[in-house]
């Protein structure tokens, strides 16, 4: 009798053990997928930051010649009141 009962309780735990390791398989199917969304979403703001630092350095690099530009006109501008300065002559 008991190897009868051994029997039936092992047919029974077999089915229940499939179910474990499909329930494992399946959770760590759903991590893995997890963790490769997390990882392109990651890449994905990478590349967007990426490409915001480059915008931002193209705008300063433009930023820095227009107030070169800026102080060359000003100087230009200078010039003329000094040398009218120098030589007496109102402004």
């Amino acid at each position: 009798m008991r190897s009868v009962l051994l029997i039936f309780c092992c047919a029974l735990a077999l089915p229940a053990a499939a179910q474990s390791f499909d329930d494992s398989d399946l959770l760590t199917a759903e991590q893995r997928d997890a963790r490769l969304r997390e990882q392109q979403e990651l890449e994905a703001r990478e590349q967007d930051l990426l490409q915001q630092k480059e915008t931002t350095q193209e705008l300063l690099e433009q930023q820095d010649a227009y107030l070169e530009a800026l102080k060359a006109q000003i100087d230009a501008m200078k010039q003329p009141s000094q040398e009218s300065q120098q030589h007496g002559t109102p402004r």
